[in-house]
């Protein structure tokens, strides 16, 4: 049972106190446990990190150990919380959730007691995650928002290609330049309009809506580009062949800070490029990739890896394993391990403060053969 704590009665311990914070928009819900397990002190506060941290002062003075789920909030108030003093461990939210689940009612205060606990029992039982600096966030919010515009660029031009298709117009697509899909599109709305189809008042406005957000992706695109430029860390992960400034950046800000890996095959891993496994007795089943961690930044190096294998014309010993692999299991799973590979150099040379290395020598025309064989 909980002890009835006043507001100004602090409770003075050498010991360290383990505080769970289930953290919702309006409120958190705190719960303080000594080293026993006994519940010291729950309560509720304001999501703030400022409102958490006078809370916890005002009540209790000695270490405190804090813990609480990733979620939208969790790096605002982990870095505020951090300023004021607190140690504090952000916990995977999938892993929490199934210990928490064990619980009969799911309330926040029985999700804040099992947090408490979790952190009170130690590391063994915490899958405690990396949380991002403000700048790696920000650079996030960036990629994020040109992402988004990339999209919705895109479903426009589905959309225009897919209303003109029931009229037998068909756009010629591929990978051309925004002006361009547009003066195609007026080409095909003026010869609508000299068979009497009066399309070209109603799709206009698609068009103009395309054109601006193309030019917001392409002024995004400059602001990225000097970001990377000014970053030694980017200049080096550039040096990849197919790597431009958004892939770098990606990168840059999903891993945020190299030392937090052991081996450069685990960004592959944290990244979702691995295969997914199940082993059960005499059954070892490999599937799909496990698509984990940050979608963006998989997407970017896959595009990466397919500018490598069909774009890059200068031979590499990444390129030759690339298109070896591709003429053995397809293009679309050697694309994917491409990727996973371009994740392990970049790594590296982010750890290492290198560059990339083609290879011995330029490829003559007998390994060429070779590789494409």
């Amino acid at each position: 049972m909980a002890m009835k704590v006043k507001p100004e009665e602090v409770i003075r311990h050498e010991e360290v106190y383990s505080v769970g914070l289930d953290v919702s928009q309006r409120s958190t819900s705190i719960c303080v446990l000594d080293g026993s397990g006994a519940v010291v002190v729950e309560g509720q506060a304001k999501t703030n990190p400022f409102e958490i941290g006078r809370y916890l002062q005002k009540r209790l003075e000695g270490p405190l150990k804090l813990g609480m789920e990733t979620g939208s909030l969790a790096a605002w108030l982990y870095h505020g919380l951090r300023k004021m003093g607190f140690d504090i461990a952000v916990m995977d939210a999938v892993h929490a959730h199934r210990a928490l689940s064990l619980k009969r009612h799911k309330t926040d205060r029985n999700d804040a007691h099992g947090l408490a606990e979790m952190v009170r029992l130690g590391a063994e039982w915490m899958k405690i995650v990396h949380v991002k600096e403000q700048a790696a966030q920000e650079l996030r919010v960036q990629l994020a928002a040109r992402a988004r515009l990339v999209k919705q660029r895109v479903d426009l031009e589905n959309e225009l290609c897919g209303l003109l298709k029931p009229f037998g117009f068909v756009v010629a697509r591929g990978n051309v330049a925004p002006d361009t899909f547009r003066d195609r599109v007026v080409d095909v709305l003026a010869e609508a309009q000299d068979i009497g189809l009066h399309l070209k008042i109603v799709l206009m406005p698609l068009l103009d809506v395309h054109r601006l957000i193309a030019k917001h992706i392409a002024e995004a695109d400059q602001r990225l580009e000097a970001v990377a430029q000014a970053e030694p860390v980017c200049r080096r992960l550039m040096s990849v062949p197919g790597v431009g400034p958004v892939t770098a950046l990606s990168f840059r800000a999903a891993i945020d800070e190299p030392t937090r890996f052991k081996r450069a095959a685990d960004v592959g891993v944290y990244l979702g490029l691995t295969p997914r496994r199940f082993q059960s007795g005499e059954q070892d089943h490999h599937g799909r990739i496990s698509k984990r961690g940050d979608s963006v930044t998989r997407l970017h190096l896959v595009q990466a890896a397919t500018v490598l294998l069909v774009s890059v014309k200068r031979w590499s010993t990444l390129k030759a394993w690339g298109v070896r692999l591709a003429n053995r299991i397809g293009f679309n799973k050697a694309k994917v391990a491409v990727a996973r590979k371009l994740a392990t150099v970049l790594y590296r040379i982010w750890r290492d403060q290198s560059e990339f290395r083609w290879g011995k020598a330029p490829m003559g025309p007998a390994a060429l053969a070779a590789a494409t064989s």
